[in-house]
């Protein structure tokens, strides 16, 4: 996988680029930074990684953000595959990223699945 064309489809997508963006307010656990992590994400991360990232720190660090959607993609797109047989994309990368473990599985993250992809095209066009 490109991971720098996903990284920024993903951010554009999420915040374009606002590392200070708030999403998700209607949820307990609201969304932060660039790449819009959730404490529930982050603390998969940690138990994952062997971390212990604060959602402040996650918030205040595009590169960390992305380290975790990083680290986040790789364990549950290795799941993917396992499952399924078939090879990660960056579509179903995405949904992961978006609707958790089996976002690829969710009705719901069709629709922002449908903005990152029209900005992983914009990217790589050169817009």
């Amino acid at each position: 996988m490109n991971w720098m064309l996903f990284l920024a489809a993903l951010i554009a997508a999420e915040s374009g680029g606002n590392s200070t963006a708030v999403g998700d307010r209607h949820l307990t656990n609201m969304a932060y930074g660039v790449c819009q992590i959730r404490q529930p994400y982050l603390t998969d991360v940690n138990r994952i990684a062997g971390t212990s990232y604060t959602i402040n720190q996650v918030q205040s660090s595009p590169t960390l953000s992305c380290w975790c959607v990083v680290q986040y993609i790789k364990h549950y797109g290795e799941r993917y595959t396992r499952l399924t047989g078939n090879p990660l994309t960056m579509q179903v990368a995405y949904r992961i990223h978006n609707g958790g473990p089996n976002g690829y599985r969710k009705n719901s993250t069709n629709d922002q699945t449908i903005k990152f992809l029209r900005h992983k095209s914009r990217i790589e066009n050169g817009e």
